[in-house]
């Protein structure tokens, strides 16, 4: 059965990017596009929909607005939120009225496709999908990455989640991010891992995605003295955003000779009291034990920010 997704984007060029991007999840998907939650609404009066992609921020009526109101006229059709100005209250929002995925923008068009068939891949006449049940159990998380450009933050997620090591040849394009899950201290945990470009000139698209950030990886390359001698500048930079946010140190690159040696990247993280690690995306030393690190501080952060509100 033809499993049919409605794409809710007010930027044209967007909207075609998305549903052109679609197009290879094959002929057991229709996408069709409208610019609006208005003319969404009126699709969703004539025709049956499995999954709703919204954007939030439109003309008229937001993407909450419409998931609110899809709630009463189709309770059966699943939601994503898509919204480049995401904030913890949005997301929140989207929580409570049970999206099945929130999404900020910039993504890879490959998550989004990774989503929407995970979404759908389960689902039969009216029952929700199988990987839905357990949303409520597992926590998503979200955690950047910072740290100079080419110190390796792109290389040590895509080791992190295909287990291969792949040199980036192309810098990060201002941000970027992943889905990872694990298992941590018996918990489900969605890492929501965003790698924010060290370019310099990106440093003003950057600033607004520390924020909801549960922890923050610094990142130096080991082998690049001047990567470690920027981390102070990274570290006033993200905490000027988020005050409070944990932080855990890794000097990546291990396998290349050093300008930076183990004792001197353990004193900065004792001084500044985050956990210290060193990390080879091309042997996988210290990676998974880097990113479960991230996982348990940011769990704690976001326990303790809960019982303060």
């Amino acid at each position: 059965m033809t499993k049919r997704v409605l794409i809710v984007e007010d930027d044209p060029s967007v909207a075609f990017l998305i549903k052109d991007g679609l197009i290879d999840l094959g002929a057991k998907f229709y996408v069709e596009t409208v610019p609006s939650g208005e003319a969404a609404l009126e699709k969703v009066a004539q025709s049956r929909w499995d999954l709703i992609v919204t954007d939030q921020r439109m003309p008229g009526m937001t993407g909450l607005q419409l998931i609110e109101t899809l709630k009463e006229r189709a309770p059966s059709t699943l939601t994503i939120l898509i919204t480049a100005y995401g904030s913890e209250e949005v997301e929140q929002a989207a929580r409570r009225l049970n999206v099945y995925h929130y999404m900020a923008k910039p993504f890879p068009l490959v998550d989004l496709k990774r989503v929407i068939e995970d979404a759908l891949a389960f689902t039969q006449d009216n029952d929700p999908p199988h990987n839905n049940s357990n949303n409520h159990k597992t926590r998503g998380l979200k955690i950047t990455l910072g740290g100079e450009g080419n110190v390796g933050k792109t290389t040590l997620i895509h080791r992190l989640c295909t287990g291969k090591f792949q040199v980036a040849r192309v810098m990060t394009i201002g941000v970027d991010f992943h889905l990872y899950d694990i298992q941590h201290d018996n918990q489900p945990t969605r890492l929501i891992v965003w790698d924010v470009s060290g370019q310099e000139q990106f440093e003003f698209t950057r600033r607004a995605f520390y924020r909801g950030s549960k922890a923050v990886g610094l990142v130096y390359d080991v082998s690049q003295r001047s990567t470690f001698e920027r981390l102070p500048h990274w570290r006033a930079e993200i905490l000027s955003i988020a005050p409070n946010v944990p932080f855990v140190l890794a000097g990546n690159k291990t396998d290349l000779p050093r300008q930076v040696s183990t004792a001197e990247g353990a004193e900065l993280a004792r001084m500044w009291r985050m956990p210290f690690f060193e990390t080879s995306c091309r042997t996988g030393e210290g990676v998974r034990e880097f990113f479960h690190a991230l996982a348990h501080v940011a769990l704690d952060y976001a326990h303790t920010s809960t019982l303060e509100r």
